[in-house]
């Protein structure tokens, strides 16, 4: 019986479409087909506990209907379950009670009702493949920052074309007076990425505080190195950003690195941001410090913690469950014509040090507090102190948690190596141990001094008397070193040949000149350039007359007579025979 071909045009075309389009493994496809075909068959003959089988052999699928081999003589039969032995022997001659034996169907008696049950099993089994897949895809990708196209632009929201699915901008999460229009490309961050029975859904945001964060990770080297890090930020979308960063290396400038040379890095993200102002100032672990900072442009005189006569509400229970979480609220000092400054347009300026700070802060005026009758001084001493204390407390906590860990590590490291236990036991490494001494023995050092050679050498006979005396000797005894001679300077020898040419350049060296006046020096100065102004020629000799050369011939005798070669005491042929030995 031949089954449903799957060569069919159409077919293929569909699972090109399912493979490029909407990104379905082929193989899902043709799993969720044949599950559809034997949920269809079931329904057909009306048995959905029937066992189908669907294979696909040679580019055609083929279902085949699978019963239970019962005895002739069984009460209970079920002829869409169980199928008579005396039946089944006709099928297959070896088979037996128990077995399992297949009947393949002819899938086009189905009706047309029943393949449309399919077809609607199938596309809804793909829409759950394709919600999984995109909730798997973005669901560890939430506060990261990605791009999009716009394709359609709504009252209340905006549907952003990201890889593989569709995002959602509501408008809630838009900057304020910002303009989109339809194909334009535009950066936002995942908020949020939900599942439920329409499908998978992501939450696209350009309003939060993050997407400031992420475009301030892209555009600063020093942030993603690890040398810079945002340690707070807050945000109002359209108007104003805080952000307090920290710099891990004392000779990188943190607000330096996130300003940019020119200001380049911040303004491309101000221009990413249309226009909002950002403010980067410095992160500090004294709370007191911070809320000076993310207050500016502000001037803050004093800050210390809130108490019950500046704040009636705030009673000693309070207090109590405030600082059960470190969160006691704060009083700020300012003066009284930087009220308005420390407030900010619409109170914008104490919200986001609110929200940057995650502390309650009531901001007074000088004014206020003398009419108050606070002693400003000691308050702030002991906020001080007690901010002091809180640090020391969190120092001390982190190194606990760094040793908690070392130990962790130490603890699975020793599991690790236990569990690797190369099965050496104490005489093995007894054995090995005494090898190493052996061959340390064995070795010589180099590197003693000449008085530890000198202490070795005569140590060296007593060494072989002991060696003689051992029972197992393997090698024969290295053959004593001689002392080595003591080390006399190099001298270079020096013959009387050479004396006598020494003596008697002495005696031809010439008497110290006296310097010249200074008017020789001149005329001989001149002398000198006219040479250089004539023309040199090569063949120029000089010509000397009768009288000079004979003067001349009778000086070189001269000088021959009384030359040391002619000393007679001077034994040569004594020279020669040295030579030729050396």
């Amino acid at each position: 019986m031949s089954g449903i071909s799957l060569k069919n045009k159409n077919f293929i075309d569909g699972m090109r479409l399912f493979e490029e389009d909407r990104k379905v493994d082929p193989e899902f496809v043709l799993d969720t087909l044949k599950e559809a075909i034997a949920k269809t068959y079931q329904k057909h003959i009306d048995a959905p506990e029937a066992v189908v089988r669907v294979s696909i052999e040679k580019n055609e699928l083929h279902v085949y209907h699978q019963l239970m081999v019962v005895d002739d003589e069984t009460e209970t039969f079920d002829e869409t379950l169980d199928i008579l032995y005396s039946e089944a022997v006709k099928l297959n001659p070896e088979v037996k009670v128990g077995d399992m034996i297949e009947e393949e169907v002819d899938f086009n008696e189905i009706g047309r009702t029943s393949i449309n049950v399919a077809k609607q099993m199938l596309k809804q089994r793909i829409k759950e493949y394709e919600k999984q897949r995109v909730y798997d895809e973005y669901k560890d990708k939430e506060s990261d920052l990605i791009s999009g196209i716009i394709k359609t632009i709504e009252d209340k929201f905006i549907l952003v074309d990201i890889k593989n699915t569709i995002g959602i901008l509501l408008k809630s999460e838009q900057i304020p007076n910002d303009v989109y229009r339809e194909g334009q490309s535009i950066r936002c961050i995942i908020k949020e990425v939900s599942k439920n029975s329409k499908g998978s859904q992501v939450v696209l945001s350009r309003a939060d505080a993050m997407f400031v964060r992420r475009l301030f990770e892209k555009e600063v080297p020093e942030i993603a190195q690890g040398l810079v890090e945002i340690k707070a930020i807050a945000r109002d979308a359209g108007e104003r950003t805080k952000m307090a960063v920290y710099s891990r290396n004392d000779d990188v400038d943190a607000i330096g690195a996130c300003i940019g040379p020119r200001g380049s890095r911040v303004q491309a993200v101000i221009g990413e941001i249309k226009g909002e102002k950002v403010d980067v100032f410095e992160w500090n672990d004294d709370i007191g410090e911070l809320v000076k900072n993310a207050l500016s442009p502000a001037e803050v005189k004093a800050c210390f913690y809130a108490n019950s006569l500046t704040d009636p509400e705030l009673t000693d229970e309070a207090i109590e469950e405030y600082e059960k979480y470190n969160k006691r609220p704060l009083v700020v000092v300012v003066d009284d014509d930087k009220l308005s400054v420390a407030i900010g347009k619409r109170g914008k300026n104490a919200k986001l040090a609110v929200k940057l700070t995650n502390r309650k802060i009531d901001i007074k005026t000088q004014t206020e507090i003398d009419e108050l009758g606070l002693d400003v001084e000691k308050l702030v001493e002991e906020f001080k102190a007690d901010q002091v204390r809180i640090i020391k407390e969190r120092e001390q906590k982190k190194f606990l948690e760094l040793q908690e860990e070392a130990a962790r590590r130490k603890a699975e490291f020793d599991e690790a190596m236990a569990a690797n236990d190369t099965g050496f036991d104490e005489t093995t490494l007894e054995e090995m141990d005494e090898a190493k001494v052996e061959e340390v023995v064995q070795i010589p050092n180099e590197n003693l001094s000449k008085s530890d050679e000198s202490e070795e050498m005569m140590k060296e006979p007593e060494k072989e008397v002991k060696k003689e005396t051992e029972e197992k000797v393997e090698e024969e005894p290295k053959p004593k070193k001689e002392p080595r001679k003591p080390l006399t300077p190099k001298t270079e020898y020096k013959s009387k040949f050479e004396d006598f040419a020494d003596s008697s350049k002495k005696e031809e060296s010439k008497p110290e000149t006296k310097r010249r006046k200074k008017k020789d020096d001149e005329d001989r100065r001149v002398r000198a350039e006219d040479l250089e102004k004539k023309e040199y020629d090569e063949n120029f000799r000089p010509v000397y007359t009768d009288e000079e050369l004979e003067e001349i011939e009778a000086q070189e005798a001269e000088e021959m007579e009384n030359s040391w070669i002619n000393d007679d005491d001077i034994d040569f042929d004594e020279y020669e025979d040295y030579y030729e030995e050396n």
